[in-house]
C-alpha cells in the first residue's frame, strides 16, 4: 500500500494542539452497484461547509482504521458497507506560520455499498448524495481520482 508523503500549508491556529501528537482520521470512496460514490457535505461550524467530502473523521482511542471508517460512513451517510480495501495511508504535516508542524495520517479507503438509502443520522453532515462523478467542488480531489477510475467498475460488478 502506498505511503504519501506531504506538508500542507494551513493558517495559523488551525491545528488542534500545535504539533504534540499526531492525529489519525480515516476517509473514502463508497460506491454503489452503479458505479456511483456517496459524498458528503458538513455544516458551517466543521470548517467544510462549502465543499464536498467523502465519509470520514479522527479514530476514536484504541479504535483501528477499517472500524472508524466503517463507523463514520453509517454515522454520516446511514450505509453499512462491504468489500472494504484501504487504498494509501497519507503522512501529512499540517505547517502553520510560523514553523510550527502538526503531523496527521489519514488511511483513505474504498468500499461498496451494503445499503442504498442515505439516512445521515450525524448532527455535523447537512447533506449526503450520490454522484456520478467526483465533483470539481470536491475536497482533495486529486486525491480520489485513481481510486475512482480503478475501483469504481470493480464496484458496479459486484453482487449486492
Amino acid at each position: 500500500m502506498p505511503i504519501v508523503e506531504r506538508a500542507l500549508p494551513v493558517p495559523e491556529g488551525q491545528t488542534r494542539d500545535g504539533g504534540s501528537s499526531s492525529t489519525w482520521a480515516t476517509g473514502g470512496l463508497v460506491f454503489d452497484d452503479g458505479g456511483r460514490v456517496v459524498l458528503v457535505k458538513h455544516h458551517a461550524s466543521s470548517g467544510w461547509a462549502d465543499v464536498w467530502v467523502t465519509p470520514g473523521g479522527v479514530l476514536e482511542t484504541t479504535e483501528r482504521a477499517d472500524d472508524a471508517f466503517r463507523r463514520e460512513v453509517r454515522e454520516e451517510t446511514g450505509l453499512d458497507i462491504a468489500d472494504m480495501h484501504a487504498t494509501r495511508i497519507f503522512r501529512n504535516v499540517f505547517e502553520e506560520p510560523p514553523g510550527k508542524g502538526h503531523p496527521f495520517h489519514f488511511v483513505q479507503f474504498v468500499a461498496r455499498a451494503a445499503s442504498r438509502k442515505l439516512r445521515p443520522d450525524d448532527a455535523e453532515v447537512r447533506e449526503a448524495r450520490w454522484f456520478d462523478a467526483l465533483p470539481d467542488d470536491m475536497a482533495f480531489r486529486e486525491d480520489y481520482v485513481e481510486d475512482f477510475a480503478t475501483w469504481r467498475e470493480a464496484y458496479r460488478r459486484a453482487p449486492s
